[in-house]
């Protein structure tokens, strides 16, 4: 385990920055040729190059970010206890859902409605929720496993004392140890892939939307991973291998996506398996490789990088409303797709960093989010 004390910088700007990647998702949807299809509203003109950015930083995103959220869940524990992190879950988590599905419901059904329709007609409406904050969701349903799961362990412990089998409880803790070891202390987590693997045959396939199963397994080698220091430096010392394997296997992933490889998953659905195993791998290996990019390239203290990842919060819980509306406004115009794409990602950045700055950072909702406010200064990034 690290030391008790110890910041890790680099991690928590891939926790901002991953969540800053959402912006690049939702800019590319209208352009990942959905055509008449409710799923998205779409532009009349798709690019295979925005596709296959979307697809490389769909397959680890989330899988990173519910990692690291396991792995700072399991440091705030070692240093305050269980009692404390719930709280910072109800305060972080649960309060931001109550007062951000408002907003959305106050905002994205009409933006929605003028991107199919080009007409703008303002009304509120709960359908499609939680939109983005699904991920939110499930980390209360994790908080509340683990609730449970302290709960029922603790009686059950205390029972075995009252009852004096020792013996078992210690039987019952080296089981604990054991299948820890088994799905999480590998370079490799082969079982943990396979397991993966196993949970995503469903219709959803790797999306974790709806997939709690998923995120919490993720989340337990988050957890697992912060007490193994064998392990951490490891995939510190070594990330270039782990990103040049990911590399690999999301080559072979691209080359099925754009059927260079043809797997006929209507003829023969036993295709999908090792297709969800190839994408598993590829979120795994990915998440590997950037863990340790960021603790060995960017381990020390950087005012721009804490500014971003303090604000990534923020950002990602406001910036839905803003990259759809300007995307969609965006379908009158003939112009380079790849630029609006482009456009767009700076615009909805540039909007949700300003208002970060000036009503988020030193006022009230910065206790909210990051559980402090900083001094206004108009020039510092510190």
């Amino acid at each position: 385990m690290p030391s008790i004390n110890q910041r890790f910088h680099g991690l928590d700007a891939l926790r901002g920055f991953a969540m800053l990647l959402g912006i690049v998702l939702h800019a590319a949807l209208p352009y990942m040729g959905f055509g008449e299809s409710m799923i998205w509203p779409s532009d009349n003109d798709d690019s295979r190059l925005i596709v296959i950015i979307f697809q490389f930083i769909h397959l680890w995103r989330m899988p990173v970010f519910f990692i690291l959220s396991g792995f700072f869940a399991s440091l705030l524990v070692s240093r305050y206890g269980w009692t404390y992190w719930w709280k910072n879950r109800f305060l972080r988590v649960l309060l931001p859902i109550i007062i951000f599905t408002f907003i959305m419901s106050a905002t994205i059904p009409w933006i929605f409605k003028y991107g199919y329709t080009q007409k703008l007609s303002l009304f509120y409406s709960n359908d499609n929720q939680p939109h983005h904050l699904w991920f939110l969701w499930h980390l209360i349903i994790i908080t509340l496993f683990t609730i449970f799961y302290k709960f029922y362990s603790l009686i059950f412990l205390k029972l075995l004392s009252i009852l004096k089998l020792s013996k078992l409880i210690i039987f019952f803790n080296s089981i604990k140890s054991l299948i820890a070891k088994i799905l999480f202390d590998f370079q490799i987590p082969i079982t943990l892939i396979i397991i993966l693997t196993i949970c995503s045959l469903n219709d959803m396939g790797t999306e974790l939307v709806g997939n709690p199963v998923a995120t919490g397994m993720y989340f337990a080698f988050g957890y697992s991973l912060y007490k193994n220091n064998e392990l951490f430096h490891n995939i510190i010392h070594n990330w270039k291998y782990y990103f040049l394997s990911a590399i690999l296997f999301f080559l072979i992933h691209t080359l099925i996506e754009e059927e260079y490889i043809s797997m006929d998953f209507e003829q023969s659905p036993v295709f999908w398996i090792p297709f969800i195993f190839i994408k598993i791998c590829n979120s795994i290996l990915f998440s590997f490789s950037f863990i340790g990019l960021a603790e060995n390239k960017f381990g020390s203290y950087n005012s721009i990088l804490r500014f971003c990842s303090d604000g990534a919060y923020w950002m990602y819980l406001i910036h839905l409303p803003i990259v759809t509306f300007i995307t969609f406004f965006m379908f009158q115009f003939e112009f380079f797709t790849e630029f609006k794409f482009l456009l767009a990602i700076i615009l909805t950045t540039f909007i949700c960093l300003i208002t970060y700055k000036f009503f988020v950072r030193s006022t009230y909702i910065g206790i909210l989010l990051n559980g402090r406010k900083y001094p206004f200064k108009w020039n510092n990034f510190n």
